[in-house]
């Protein structure tokens, strides 16, 4: 296989195949069993935040929660030939236009097999344009079970499709952060590199990322341009190389699975600060810094800051020497600026405060003291998926963490498919289960919680009884999500109005790459959410990021509270939380607006008492 073959086996390409094999089975009614495992399998591989081939080739591809021995070896052998005789066997029982439909955000597989054979879409080139035109020509409004809204709700669904095919796609935040620190990590093993840096939007933490921008600092001064080809040679010839971009004598480019572009530059010790300062910032942050220098004098580049009058009457200077720094604080100092954590360099009002001397003491991960939306192995019947792990399991993951508690936060059991009573004896024998795995706890404390969706008008999936079984409530929106923003937000409102509801799940319900967030009329949910102490969630699972850094600063004004939470469904997603403290930094949140930095007595008084 050559190489550039590789790129066929992105993540994304894998999840498509596992759900439109789910979407099969589905159509042909095979066993429901085997639907779940597809979909699930689906789910792990599009959230992982490392490419599923790389895992493949480490030895580690059952590891992945939702892949078993079935599942496993056929995509065993997809990553051995560049195809599995099982997919392909299954897939070909149907239209492959179809699979191409469900791409379009709002078609289902049962929708898209519909619109296949009844319009007779059989090119997959051009079957997105055909079905557009369909709904120009009012075809689809005259489909049984269709109708003039549904047409005009696909004929929507295609431009939002099509915009989002045009653009440039970018990587969730921890999906580029992995494969940066591999590659960074293999730098670091080279002796005669001293330092490896991110630059611009991943060093910022930006929640999605273009290519990977890294500078490397050297070690060895004297030996200059021997030292920077041997590193570049060294960069070049990483393991995860698909192909060599450029190599010039400071600066080198290599393409990595799948088809991510990673460029290195080379800098010496005296002006290393410089060049971290200058490829950080946002474009608008250093047109700002720009600005603010010149008017003392100053132009800025990658190597320092050259002024551009005498530095001293006194003295005069007609070269106008470069000033070099080799720290960032160091040059910010020199301007007369309050150091600017790289997060908040956005181009806001971040210059002005830094001359104010008001830049706040961002919140750091090691002030977090515990988890509170974390979902376990606990068979519930959920309305969602399950977690991996045991509350037992999660406990000892959280000692490690040297958490002092955690929350367990399941989502609620499936209302639609269970009676009244049904529910609350689920809940009351998962109330005893944590209860008796708390009791044998000896460091880390537990909460007993519950992830619960809110329905289309408002009401809470959970009957309201059964929330004596539970210490607090999460809710969020999990379904029906183009409601206007007036509808939204009452519906909103409503769900945080019942008992015990102390958190708003990931707020806007936002998937990176895959679903824009709803709208809410977010003035409102912030003066109840402040009025009623209800905290809303940074959620730091990998597609989310939610709530957005823009809306956790505008929350900051109306000084709301915020838990910044993994939402991990695995135990080793419980590392992720420093994703979303990277959202809370670029939000400019301090300690003490997050609640999970409160050690456990006072965390227990607002959940609880």
């Amino acid at each position: 296989m050559k190489k550039d073959d590789l790129k066929r086996f992105t993540n994304k390409e894998v999840a498509h195949i596992l759900r439109s094999i789910a979407a099969v089975y589905l159509l042909k009614r095979v066993n429901r069993f085997r639907i779940i495992a597809y979909e699930k399998a689906a789910d792990s591989v599009e959230h992982l935040t490392r490419e599923l081939k790389d895992l493949w080739q480490d030895g580690k591809l059952f590891d992945i929660p939702g892949i078993g021995s079935s599942i496993g070896s056929h995509l065993d052998e997809y990553f051995k030939t560049g195809k599995s005789i099982h997919f392909d066997s299954i897939l070909k029982k149907v239209p492959s236009t179809l699979f191409v439909l469900m791409k379009i955000p709002t078609i289902g597989p049962k929708k898209a097999y519909k619109l296949v054979k009844e319009l007779k879409l059989s090119d997959p080139a051009t079957v997105v344009g055909d079905l557009k035109k369909a709904c120009l020509e009012g075809r689809i409004a005259k489909l049984e079970t269709f109708g003039e809204r549904s047409q005009k709700d696909i004929l929507e669904a295609i431009d939002l499709y099509e915009k989002k095919s045009s653009k440039t796609e970018r990587m969730p935040l921890p999906y580029a952060f992995e494969i940066a620190k591999d590659i960074m990590d293999y730098l670091k093993k080279n002796p005669g590199i001293k330092n490896v840096d991110a630059l611009g939007s991943l060093r910022r933490m930006v929640a999605t990322i273009g290519d990977v921008d890294l500078a490397v600092q050297v070690k060895n001064e004297k030996l200059k341009i021997k030292s920077y080809k041997e590193i570049i040679n060294y960069f070049i010839k990483c393991p995860k190389t698909l192909r060599v971009d450029n190599a010039g004598e400071k600066k080198a480019s290599i393409i990595v699975n799948p088809n991510i572009r990673i460029d290195l530059r080379i800098q010496e010790d005296k002006s290393y600060g410089s060049m971290l300062q200058y490829f950080t910032g946002s474009k608008a942050h250093n047109i700002n810094l720009r600005e603010f220098a010149l008017k003392k004098g100053y132009s800025l580049n990658e190597y320092g800051i050259k002024p551009i009058k005498p530095i001293s009457n006194k003295v005069p200077n007609p070269k106008f020497k470069l000033l070099e720094f080799e720290k960032e604080e160091k040059l910010y100092n020199f301007l007369g600026l309050q150091y600017i954590p790289p997060e908040i360099r956005e181009g806001t009002d971040e210059i002005e405060m830094a001359k104010a001397r008001k830049i706040p003491k961002l919140v750091e991960t090691n002030e977090i003291k515990g988890d509170l939306h974390i979902h376990s192995s606990y068979d519930l019947k959920p309305s969602h998926d399950l977690g991996k792990n045991t509350y037992k399991e999660i406990l000892e993951k959280a000692e490690r963490l040297d958490y002092q508690y955690v929350g367990f936060a399941d989502h609620n059991p499936k209302i639609a498919d269970l009676s009244k009573n049904e529910v609350m004896e689920i809940m009351r024998l998962r109330s005893d289960e944590i209860n008796k795995v708390a009791a044998k706890s000896r460091k880390v404390k537990c909460f007993i919680g519950l992830e619960v969706d809110i329905l289309p008008d408002g009401k809470i999936a959970l009957p309201e009884e059964a929330i004596n079984y539970v210490d607090y409530l999460i809710v969020s929106v999990h379904s029906v999500f183009n409601q206007d923003a007036k509808s939204m937000t009452s519906r909103v409102l409503k769900a945080l109005s019942y008992p015990k509801v102390k958190i708003l799940g990931h707020p806007t319900g936002r998937l990176l790459g895959k679903r824009e967030g709803y709208e809410l009329e977010w003035p409102k949910i912030f003066d109840y959410c402040k009025k009623k102490n209800i905290v809303l969630e940074i959620n730091s699972w990998p597609q989310r990021l939610d709530l957005p850094d823009l809306l956790v600063r505008e929350g900051l004004n109306y000084r709301v509270k915020f838990v910044v939470d993994t939402d991990a469904h695995a135990n080793d997603q419980m590392d992720g939380i420093f994703y979303g403290i990277s959202v809370a930094r670029r939000g400019w949140c301090e300690k003490n607006d997050i609640m999970n930095t409160l050690p456990y007595i006072e965390i227990r008084k607002w959940l609880i008492e």
